[in-house]
């Protein structure tokens, strides 16, 4: 009777935990629009965190600090986006051929389908028709003010955000007072230290995927420009920014190289040059780059680095990708050092947790 009482809790237990995470996660993909940006801000804050407390400590008003962190965010984002829009320009420029030669590789695949499939020419042919006139009265429809609206709507949340990123860093004492209340005076200490080592570990890890980012492009560049691909600089600076998506952000940028070079008409040297140049760069970032840089600063087992991944793809798209890890290195800190979560801190981190109580 006793043996199935205690089965009886477990289950119980067990439906009780899956109910609440998904309306968890049902939650936080519902309040994307709001929660989004605000742990963007977060996680900027905490990046760019030393910058103030470095002026701060020469003697800079607080609020002139916080001021100048929050352009420094700005003037870093702008000087990017600046590049890759010159480089898109440049490379719209070049549209008009590129198109000729889709088209001649549409024609050559419409060849191989009809002679290889039971589809007639006229059927593969009416298709494309049909497909390239749909996409066409869709794009009439949607018109230039949807375009300036969507455009509008990025350009307000990122001025949200950073408005958020100056809040947080110039009331960061009294954010980290709220949390400290919430404890006995007696655990504060262990309280302070959690705080202290969850921020660490985002702006360590942002901060070392942004160098990885810089010497990634610096590597894609060179190898790519001497494979003779069009648009070197671009495609570079593309695949490095891709490559903050953990897992999966390098192979996209090799797939958008090797279609520029399909599109520009490049040879099979080419092609070789550019999947060696990923290759030696995944290989050069993977056992040399990022044990210098990143080092242990997430402590995060790959079992669970996937995990988070995906999930976070799956709640917020593309900036769930971005925050998924630093957040989780965080969530993992937490668990490492309250006893309660002790044997999640053991089961995320790649580390013995022992190592963490000495």
């Amino acid at each position: 009777m006793d043996g199935l009482k205690i089965r009886r809790d477990i289950l119980i237990n067990v439906a009780l935990v899956v109910v609440a995470l998904f309306f968890l996660f049902f939650g936080l993909a519902k309040a994307k629009s709001f929660l989004a940006p605000l742990v963007t801000a977060i996680v900027l804050a905490l990046l760019v965190l030393p910058v103030t407390k470095k002026l701060e400590r020469w003697g800079v008003n607080r609020v002139l600090a916080t001021l100048s962190s929050t352009l420094l965010l700005v003037v870093v984002t702008g000087a990017f986006l600046t590049m890759v829009f010159y480089q898109i320009k440049g490379f719209a420029s070049d549209f008009e051929e590129i198109q000729e030669r889709l088209e001649m590789t549409l024609e050559e695949a419409t060849s191989y389908l009809a002679e290889r499939t039971p589809l007639s020419h006229q059927q593969i042919a009416g298709y494309r028709a049909d497909t390239s006139f749909r996409q066409r009265t869709a794009d009439e429809q949607r018109g230039g003010m949807h375009l300036a609206m969507r455009v509008s709507g990025y350009l307000t949340q990122l001025l949200i955000v950073l408005v958020y990123v100056f809040l947080f860093i110039h009331f960061r004492k009294r954010f980290r007072e709220f949390i400290l209340k919430f404890f006995p005076h007696d655990r504060r200490k262990t309280i302070a230290l959690v705080i202290t080592l969850s921020s660490a570990v985002s702006r360590r890890y942002l901060a070392g995927k942004l160098l990885l980012m810089v010497f990634l492009a610096m590597l894609y560049f060179a190898g790519l420009f001497v494979s003779g691909l069009e648009n070197a600089f671009l495609i570079s600076l593309v695949a490095a920014a891709l490559s903050i998506i953990p897992v999966v952000g390098n192979l996209f940028g090799y797939f958008i190289a090797i279609a520029v070079s399909l599109l520009s008409d490049g040879g099979t040297g080419t092609l070789i040059g550019i999947t060696v140049t990923f290759a030696m760069a995944q290989f050069i970032d993977t056992y040399i780059l990022q044990p210098i840089i990143l080092g242990d600063k997430v402590d995060v087992h790959p079992v669970f680095i996937i995990v988070s991944v995906v999930l976070g793809y799956l709640v917020w798209g593309i900036i769930g990708l971005v925050l998924a890890i630093p957040v989780f290195g965080v969530i993992t800190v937490v668990c490492r050092h309250v006893p309660a979560l002790h044997p999640f801190g053991y089961l995320f981190s790649r580390n013995d947790i022992d190592k963490y109580r000495s």
